[in-house]
Order: structure tokens, then sequence, then C-alpha cells
């Protein structure tokens, strides 16, 4: 949708992970963030000249003259068993839409390249929840139509690059069911808290929470008030029970 109107061709899923990977690489070579890389592209000298010669990029003598002054971390979206691996070993920490229950056996493959890549430190494992929330819930469902295309099978795979044609095809292959399943469309914002919980459980380290409601202001408002004080509160029970047991094995 953002590159077949510029003239440009989708590639198969195979060539869009190949050039994600070489990308994150050239880009934490220009961010400087590569210094423990030791791979065979690794041809920069030491005043952050970047060579990379890839399968899709080649770069040559390429130098971000306003590097970062920190560190930026880049986390990678994955669904894909493929993607997943490449975003452990390339990427500082993991993206997915997958519901807590399909996610599970996905961070086990993250968390598995990762020790195969021998990465010791633990990297975010973020989940993107996607919830609809109104006192009304025929308009909290309306509001999620504007996701439908989304829900297409295989629709990353589809060279559809016309949104109209694509809301088109979501009409006819998209019930609202499916909507219902795939957006937490709630009429409580307190029934938030335990979809939220169920991440965690999963092993998530993070939740992204990406609302769809018809009323955003009062949805913010809502959860500031009752769901982000909830998980506050477990954080410093967390946290406290960690530093308990720090002192009592010292």
């Amino acid at each position: 949708m953002n590159e077949a109107p510029l003239g440009f061709d989708w590639p198969k899923a195979r060539a869009r992970l190949a050039r994600t990977k070489e990308a994150i690489q050239i880009i934490k070579k220009l961010w400087r963030q590569d210094r423990n890389d030791s791979s065979n592209n690794r041809d920069d000298d030491d005043k952050g000249f970047v060579n990379f010669n890839g399968e899709y990029f080649l770069v040559r003598g390429a130098k971000l003259y306003t590097p970062p002054a920190g560190h930026i971390p880049l986390y990678m979206a994955a669904t894909g068993h493929q993607s997943i691996k490449v975003a452990a070993k390339y990427a500082d920490g993991l993206i997915t839409y997958l519901n807590p229950e399909a996610a599970r056996k996905a961070l086990e493959i993250f968390d598995r390249s990762l020790e195969k890549s021998g990465i010791s430190q633990k990297k975010p494992k973020i989940a993107e929840y996607k919830v609809s929330f109104s006192d009304d819930y025929d308009k909290a469902l309306k509001s999620t139509y504007f996701w439908r295309a989304t829900l297409i099978k295989n629709v990353f795979d589809s060279d559809i690059g016309d949104p109209r044609k694509l809301q088109q095809k979501a009409l006819k292959e998209v019930p609202d069911k499916e909507l219902e399943k795939s957006i937490d469309i709630i009429t409580s914002i307190d029934d938030s808290i335990s979809s939220i919980e169920e991440y965690f459980k999963a092993g998530f380290t993070m939740v992204y929470v990406h609302s769809s409601s018809p009323d955003e202001i009062k949805f913010v408002q809502e959860f500031s008030k009752k769901v982000l004080p909830y998980f506050v509160e477990v954080g410093r029970k967390i946290s406290e029970k960690k530093k308990g047991t720090a002192a009592a094995e010292a």
C-alpha cells in the first residue's frame, strides 16, 4: 500500500526479511552501535565511515555525521518463525501483535534464538494489545472497522496496493466476529486489566496498548485513572519482593 503507488515492486516474504536484516545492520553501523559486530560485512574505519556489501544493499563510505548521543533501541515487529529469529539476533527486542495464547510459541523461539546466537542479555518482548473501549458495545465495535483489512488472510503476501480495493476485499472476507477475536471490545475499562495480565503471563516484558476507541480522550482518561495505577502498584510489589529476596540471599 505504501510502495506500489510509488512504482516499486512488493517483494516476497523472503526478500522482505533479508532486506530488513541488512537494513538493521546498516542502521546500527551508521548509529555506531555495532562495536562488537564480528560479521563478515564489517569494514568500517575508526572515523565512522561504513561499507556494507549485502544481497540487497550496497553501501560505500557512508557516514552519519550527527550520530545519536546514546543508544537508540531498535525493535522489530515479527510473527513468523524466521522473522522472530532475525529479531532475536539483530534487533534490540521483539514486537508482536499475536494474542497471549498464540504468542507463547513465538516467545519460546525468540528466547532459543538468543541462546543459539550466544546473546546472554535479555531483550524486551513487547506485545501489541489492541482494544476498543466505549460504554456502548456497538460503538466500540464499529470503531474497529478501520482495521478490518489487516485481518485479510495472508494480507502481506497480497499484491493489492490500493486501500480501497483492500477494504472491499476485507468487507467480503472478514466478518465482525473476526474483529471481535482480534481486538478486545470492552464496555468497562477495568476489563482491560485481566487482558493485559494475560500478556505478562505469556512471557511478555512490555505491553503496548493500541486503542481503537471511538473517544480516545475518554479512553486515555479512564485508562490513566484506573488501569495504570493498578499496574504501577503491581510493579512496586514485584520490585519490593525482588529486593527482599536479594537481601535474604546476601
